[in-house]
C-alpha cells in the first residue's frame, strides 16, 4: 500500500510535472510558470471566493512571502481536469444541456447540421 506522501508525489506528477517532485510548496512566479494565472489580483480574488487554495504567509529575508500547497494546487487541477471531462463535449457549439438525441426537439438526431438550429456558434477563426 502505498503511503499518502507517495500518492501526493504521484498527483504533483501528474498534473503540475515532476519537476515539482519532492516541492511542497509553490511560489506565485511558479503559478505562472505553470500557467495557473498571469496576475496577482485576479488570483487573490479566485482565493477569497475559494476558487483557488489560500496562500500561507511565511517570513522570509525580504518580509513575508506567500506560497501554495503543492499538492493542493494539483488537487484543484486535478478536480478541473474531471470536471471538464464530465461535461459533454462543447466544441461544435450546441449549448450544454440541450437534448441532441431527441426526435422531436430542435436539436433532433435525424436532422444534419445545417438544419439544426443552434443558439451558440461556434468562435469564428
Amino acid at each position: 500500500m502505498q503511503s499518502q506522501l507517495d500518492l501526493d508525489d504521484a498527483l504533483i506528477a501528474r498534473f503540475l510535472g515532476s519537476r515539482y517532485l519532492g516541492r511542497r510548496y509553490l511560489r506565485y512566479a511558479e503559478l505562472e510558470e505553470l500557467g495557473l494565472c498571469d496576475n496577482r489580483g485576479s488570483l487573490e480574488n479566485w482565493m477569497r471566493a475559494g476558487a483557488f487554495p489560500r496562500g500561507i504567509r511565511i517570513p522570509g529575508p525580504c518580509g513575508k512571502t506567500l506560497v501554495w500547497h503543492a499538492v493542493e494546487v494539483a488537487r484543484l487541477v486535478a478536480q478541473r481536469v474531471a470536471e471538464r471531462d464530465a461535461r459533454p463535449d462543447n466544441e461544435a457549439g450546441t449549448p450544454t444541456g440541450c437534448p441532441s438525441d431527441s426526435n422531436d426537439g430542435p436539436f433532433a438526431a435525424d436532422r444534419n447540421e445545417a438544419e439544426r438550429p443552434c443558439l451558440y456558434l461556434p468562435p469564428a477563426t
